[in-house]
C-alpha cells in the first residue's frame, strides 16, 4: 500500500506577481519550453508580461491563466528533477490543470494549452455578463452556504469557493454581490471584495463551457499516476471521464478546497508544498488545519525557495 505523505498544491489566479518565473527561465530549459508554449497558446508575449509587467496586463484572465500554469509547471519540473516528488496533488481552480499534469493525466504543454483556452473562454463570458466576487469572513461556512442559497437565485450568484471553516467566497452579478455583502455584514461578517474581472465559478460562466470543451475534447486524459483531488467533488478520482467532466464542471460550480485539504489530511499527508507563485494556499491551509505543529508547509515560487527545499529534502 502506497504511503501518501507529501502533496503538491498548485495556485490559481490571484497569486501572480511581476517577475514570476524569470529566474527559472534563465537557468532551466524546461521552463523556457513551457513559456514558449504559453506564448503560442495565448497568442501574446506571456513571457514579457510575466517578467516585466505591467501588472494590470499580466492580470488579464486570458493571459494570466497560461502564465500561472507555465510558472506552476516550471517549478514542479525543477523540483522533481531535484528529487522533490509528491505522493498526491491538487490545484485551486485554475491550479487543477497543473495538478493534472503533475499526476500524469495530461502533458505539460497540453495543460498550458487548456489554460489558455479556459482563460479566453472565461474572459469572453465575463465581458458578456460582468460580475465580481466577495470573500465572506468570520461566519461558519455552513451558515454562509445556507444563507447564500436563501438570499440569491443561482442565476445571479452563489458560493464559488469553500476556502475554510470561516471563509467562503461568493460570486455573481455586481448587484447580487452588493446585496450579499450588506446581508452578511449585518450578521457580523467581514466582506472583502476580490480584485477579479469576472464572476468565476458562477452561472455567468455557463457560456465558457462549450468553447473550453471544444479544446478539451481532442486531448487525451490518462488515469493519474498519483492521488489526484478534484475541485468539483472535493474528493479523489482516478477515472479519466470524471476528471474531464470535472474540468468543465468547475467553471460554474464551487471549488471545494476545504474538502480537498481535509481529504489529504485523512490520507495521511503531513507535508504540503505550494508549487508556484504566492502564498495564498498556505493561508487557506492554516485556516483549515490550525494546528501548525501537525504538518509542514512550504511555498516555493522561485529558485531560492526551491533550492532550499531540495537541500532539506536530501538532508
Amino acid at each position: 500500500m502506497t504511503v501518501i505523505r507529501t502533496a503538491f498544491l498548485f495556485p490559481g489566479q490571484g497569486s501572480q506577481t511581476v517577475g514570476m518565473g524569470a529566474d527559472l527561465f534563465r537557468e532551466d530549459a524546461a521552463a523556457r519550453r513551457l513559456f514558449e508554449a504559453a506564448n503560442d497558446a495565448a497568442g501574446a508575449d506571456v513571457t514579457a508580461l510575466c517578467f516585466k509587467g505591467p501588472f494590470e496586463s499580466l492580470s488579464r484572465t486570458r493571459v494570466l491563466q497560461p502564465a500561472i500554469t507555465a510558472v506552476n509547471l516550471a517549478c514542479r519540473a525543477w523540483l522533481e528533477a531535484h528529487g522533490v516528488v509528491p505522493d498526491a496533488a491538487a490545484g485551486h481552480s485554475l491550479g487543477e490543470l497543473s495538478a493534472l499534469a503533475c499526476t500524469g493525466c495530461v502533458a505539460d504543454v497540453d495543460a498550458v494549452r487548456l489554460a489558455a483556452a479556459r482563460g479566453k473562454a472565461m474572459d469572453d463570458a465575463a465581458t458578456a455578463t460582468p460580475g465580481t466576487m466577495i470573500a465572506v469572513v468570520g461566519l461558519e461556512a455552513a451558515v454562509v452556504i445556507a444563507e447564500a442559497a436563501a438570499l440569491l437565485d443561482r442565476t445571479e450568484g452563489g458560493v464559488a469557493n469553500l476556502n475554510g471553516p470561516d471563509q467562503i467566497v461568493l460570486s455573481g452579478t455586481t448587484a447580487a454581490m452588493d446585496k450579499a455583502a450588506a446581508h452578511f455584514e449585518s450578521m457580523g461578517a467581514r466582506c472583502v471584495p476580490l480584485a477579479v474581472s469576472g464572476a468565476w465559478h458562477s452561472e455567468t460562466m455557463a457560456p465558457a463551457e462549450a468553447p473550453f470543451q471544444a479544446v478539451l475534447d481532442p486531448i487525451e486524459i490518462a488515469a493519474p499516476a498519483r492521488r489526484l483531488y478534484l475541485n468539483v467533488t472535493g474528493g479523489p478520482s482516478d477515472a479519466p471521464d470524471a476528471i474531464r467532466a470535472g474540468l468543465v464542471g468547475q467553471l460554474r460550480n464551487p471549488v471545494r478546497w476545504m474538502d480537498i485539504v481535509q481529504g489529504l489530511m485523512a490520507d495521511g499527508v503531513t507535508r504540503f508544498v505550494e508549487v508556484g507563485p504566492g502564498k495564498v494556499l498556505r493561508g487557506t491551509l492554516r485556516r483549515i488545519w490550525p494546528d501548525a505543529t501537525a504538518y509542514e508547509v512550504y511555498s516555493v515560487g522561485d529558485l531560492v525557495a526551491m533550492k532550499r527545499l531540495a537541500d532539506s529534502w536530501k538532508a
